[in-house]
């Protein structure tokens, strides 16, 4: 506790400080910003994963939406028709009228690499479109 001393009279009574310090408080506060600085990136990820399942969102678009499928044996059709990896992104581009903005959906093979689809993906991110949606199976 802090006291007020009053060096003019060397008798007279201390009085305490009715001033807060907030001093140690903002100390405990930065401290306590940096522990969950640290920890929150930490709390982001998992190491048991199953990735094929999940759950489904109802979109209330009117827009037809661009579907990329990989099958197992690696062939990539885009819509319904079979594509060449090196013609996909000028085919989307057709499709879309070049409206970056259009979402991609693709849907991949469970059985696939993970690279492969992430090349498609990535090929498709170069190409100007951001709004890539994995698709996947409904969890029962």
């Amino acid at each position: 506790m802090a006291f007020n001393i009053n060096k003019q009279d060397k008798f007279k009574k201390r009085s305490a400080i009715s001033e807060i310090n907030i001093t140690p408080f903002v100390d405990i506060l930065l401290v306590l910003l940096i522990i969950f600085m640290v920890a929150a990136p930490m709390m982001t990820s998992s190491i048991k994963i199953n990735l094929p399942k999940g759950a489904s969102s109802s979109s209330n678009e009117n827009i037809v939406p661009i579907t990329i499928s990989i099958k197992s044996d690696n062939s990539l059709y885009l819509q319904e028709n079979p594509v060449k990896i090196g013609q996909l992104t000028a085919n989307i581009a057709k499709l879309t009228s070049n409206n970056f903005e259009t979402k991609i959906f693709v849907r991949a093979d469970k059985s696939l690499d993970y690279g492969k689809v992430m090349d498609i993906v990535s090929l498709v991110g170069i190409a100007g479109y951001s709004k890539i949606v994995l698709v996947t199976d409904i969890a029962k």
